[in-house]
């Protein structure tokens, strides 16, 4: 199980530190986090669905985490590579895995700069990372190019935290809870203590809204964009979160057999060949 480690060079010295407090900050959330998603093999049916391929492809999970995707489609016999900041969200993942029997590759690595080559995957995955994410475009448009013609990216997110004075009372109440449960080291707190620094880079911090996600997947050059959170019979997520999550699917065009249909659609048809005379 290939456990290798990619750092982007390109990174500043105060964003290396940033994003290594959010790495430790998932690293120490590894162990309790497969306690706070419910329902995975609904989420893996949805994704599956989403892929909507029969043949056995090559899938990249980005940040992964525990694996809480990667193993639904290894599960279903694809080649799986997983790529996360976090060396202790992989370490329970490879854990996980093991235990299944499950052959999956794992990579510490950027989510906005995988290190593969164009044109690597089949399909390629994200739950609940957009909203971390800095250039969630830039991101996309990268992922784009790893994506063979006619594969699909798969991206799931919501709104996680509300605005104004309702958002903050229903903050402060989740920290009494929890603080009284559990002190300080309850991870609400470990979480706003870990992106103290981080949120002001983020633009979805808050989350982010479907009609974002199909507009930045527009832009990004995706098409045939469609949605599979329907497929749930039950929200996912408590009440706190409201019901605006989304898994939406998107595919990247072949270009090639655009134009071949085209050139071919030019051929039989005399009104088109006077029209692109």
């Amino acid at each position: 199980m290939n456990t290798s480690c990619y750092f982007d060079k390109t990174v500043t010295a105060c964003q290396f530190c940033i994003r290594k407090n959010i790495a430790n900050y998932w690293s120490w959330r590894s162990s309790s986090f497969d306690e706070t998603s419910a329902q995975q093999q609904a989420w893996w049916e949805a994704y599956l669905a989403a892929a909507g391929e029969d043949k056995r492809c090559k899938v990249l999970d980005i940040g992964t985490g525990t694996g809480f995707i990667a193993l639904g489609f290894a599960k279903a016999g694809h080649k799986v590579t997983g790529v996360d900041i976090a060396p202790g969200m992989l370490a329970r993942a490879r854990s996980k895995a093991n235990l299944k029997g499950l052959e999956i590759d794992f990579l510490i690595a950027d989510a906005e700069n995988p290190p593969f080559p164009p044109k690597s995957f089949d399909v390629i995955v994200c739950r609940n990372l957009l909203w971390t994410l800095c250039n969630p475009d830039r991101a996309l448009s990268h992922w784009y190019q790893l994506l063979r013609p006619g594969g699909r990216v798969i991206v799931s997110d919501g709104i996680w935290r509300i605005s104004g004075l309702k958002g903050f009372f229903q903050k402060m109440r989740g920290y009494a809870k929890t603080i009284l449960k559990n002190g300080v080291s309850s991870y609400p707190i470990q979480f706003e203590f870990a992106y103290r620094n981080a949120k002001k880079s983020l633009p979805n911090f808050k989350g982010m809204k479907a009609k974002d996600a199909e507009a930045i997947l527009n832009i990004c050059g995706f098409s045939n964009i469609s949605r599979y959170d329907h497929l749930f019979d039950i929200n996912p997520y408590p009440k706190a979160y409201g019901n605006d999550f989304f898994i939406m699917a998107a595919v990247k065009q072949n270009r090639f057999l655009n134009e071949k249909e085209r050139f071919t659609s030019l051929q039989t048809s005399p009104t088109l060949l006077v029209e692109n005379a």
